[in-house]
Parts: C-alpha cells; structure tokens; sequence
C-alpha cells in the first residue's frame, strides 16, 4: 500500500512538472519582453507645406513574414514604438484618409491605391441607365476614385536590436502625388442648370512607397468641375500619375460629359507630357460650347449618347 501511495505521489508531481513545463514554454511565445523601443520621427524639409492628420508606418522583415503596422498620431514629433528585433525594410505614408486602401504584404509589392467608382460619380444626377460612352481602347480599362494627397518615404536595411534608449528611424516623406487642374475656358452655356463631369483616361492605378514611383494598370479617373463664372468650369483632383512605371503608349484623352447626355472628347497627351511642373498639370480645353439648359432639370428624352465633338488634336 505504501509503495502504491508513492507512486501516485509521484505520479501527480511528474504531471505537475510537466504542466508548469508546458505553461512555461506558452508564456514565453507570448512574451514581448525582447522587443524594444523605436523613435519613429519625420523630416518635414520636403514637404514643408504637409497636413497629414497621422502617419503610417510599416515594417517588413527581410528574411520574409508578415509586416508590423503603426500609425503615429504626432506627424510633427514622432513618437516611441514597441518592435521585434530583426533586419527590417520600412515605408511610410499618410494615413486617416477617405480614399486611401492598403494592398500588399512584402516591401517591394506593398502599394496604396483607391476602390473603384462610377465614372458619372462627380455629376451626382442619375441620367440615364445607359452607360456612357468610353474613348476606344479604354472600355474595360478599371473606373477609380481620386487618391488623397499623398505624402510618402521608404528606409532600407533597419537593424533593430534591444537597446536601453530607444532607437532612432527617421523618414524624409515627399509628396507622392500629381495635382491636375482641368479648366473649361471660353465655354459656351456655362452654368449650373446642366450637370458637367469629365474623365480622364491613361491614369495610373497605385503608388509603390519602396519605388517611389506610380505603378499599376492604365484606369479611368473622373473628375468633377465646378462653375467659375459664364465662360469658366474648373475641377482639381490628385493622382497617382500617369504612365506607369514605363512611358505607356497609350493617350491620355479626357471626355466631357454633360447631363443632357452629350459628350465630347480631347486628347490631352501633350499637356500632360509637357507640363512644365509634371507635379503640377493644368489641363486647358478652350472654347468648348456645351448644351443650352432648357430650363426643366428633367433628364433628356434622347435614346442614347451624343458625340459632339471628337478632337483628335491636342488641345493645348
């Protein structure tokens, strides 16, 4: 009987060894203690006219694995971050936006880019639910939103190790985006009783951190205008550029659409080609004589789309 007591004895304390073995080992997969601190700051001397509301920061291991996300809510300071030890490659753009999405995992196929939308968006009146017309070669080329302004950087080659003072990374952020601004001028009815939108064909779709460069398929962005004055419709957006990464073939043709269901279509290549600041493009269509309101806002009664004008020169 005593030999059996001690080894039931004996048994329970091997299981109990063997448990606080095992919680042992599980604590220690979750332990963090190992990590350390990092002072994520921001050059500012690039764009010293930025307003981001937060900033993003990645961080993507060299010898593969997922990447570590941060958002720092002081653009002006930086502040400490907890990170894993580790050879890392970093990126870095502004976050809190309307438009913004996130896609990729690795440092070199990470990129940001927008969802897709409806190319009469910028109009908001529902026309007709005949699609309109497309320039050729473009119909299945994707419709996206506009981007936010985008303020973006990259860091190579970061070794992270456990330190007592936190660890400087320090970004130099630039604007990654382009401007255009699409100006109507000497137009004929110009006024707020029809609706105008254009689109502009040939954009890039996404902007990769680590290239700093416009990257993606060739998509469709609209653009909405507003009236100046009798003569003058202006709209701005910004975008990731055009041409991605190799100068497409491709020309870029920017189509007006009005609510009476005519449109009209420029090819603008040239102005984006030779634009003198190619972060700053205006794109100028003179003397375009858009349809006479008549005085309803009732959608029209024609069947289909009209082609008013089809210019193949360059209207600059």
């Amino acid at each position: 009987m005593k030999s059996l007591s001690h080894l039931i004895v004996g048994m329970l304390m091997a299981a109990t060894i063997f448990l606080s073995a095992a919680c042992e080992h599980r604590d220690l997969c979750y332990d963090h203690s190992h990590w350390t601190d990092l002072k994520v700051e921001f050059d500012w001397s690039e764009a010293p006219d930025a307003t981001p509301r937060t900033m993003v920061v990645y961080l993507f291991p060299r010898d593969g694995g997922l990447p570590q996300r941060y958002e720092i809510t002081d653009v002006k300071n930086g502040t400490k971050v907890r990170v894993p030890p580790g050879e890392f490659d970093a990126v870095t753009f502004n976050g809190d936006t309307e438009t913004l999405k996130e896609q990729g995992t690795t440092y070199a196929n990470f990129v940001v880019t927008t969802a897709n939308e409806s190319l009469l968006a910028p109009m908001e009146r529902n026309i007709t639910n005949v699609p309109p017309p497309r320039p050729d070669g473009t119909e299945n080329d994707p419709v996206k939103q506009t981007p936010d302004k985008v303020w973006s950087g990259s860091v190579e080659n970061i070794s992270i190790v456990p330190l007592e003072t936190p660890q400087p990374l320090r970004f130099t952020p630039k604007e990654a985006t382009v401007t255009y601004t699409i100006i109507l001028k000497d137009a004929k009815n110009a006024n707020t009783g029809i609706g105008v939108s254009v689109a502009l064909t040939a954009i890039a779709e996404s902007y990769s951190p680590s290239a700093d460069v416009a990257v993606g398929r060739d998509v469709t962005v609209p653009i909405g205008l507003s009236v100046i004055d009798d003569t003058t419709l202006k709209g701005e957006v910004t975008v990731f550029g055009h041409c991605p990464v190799m100068k497409s073939e491709r020309r870029h043709i920017l189509t007006v659409y009005t609510s009476k269901m005519k449109y009209y279509e420029y090819d603008v290549t040239d102005q984006l080609h030779e634009a003198p600041d190619p972060h700053y493009i205006t794109i100028i269509i003179e003397g375009i004589e858009l349809p006479a309101p008549d005085g309803t806002g009732m959608t029209p009664s024609v069947p289909d789309w009209d082609d008013v004008v089809n210019n193949d020169l360059d209207m600059g």
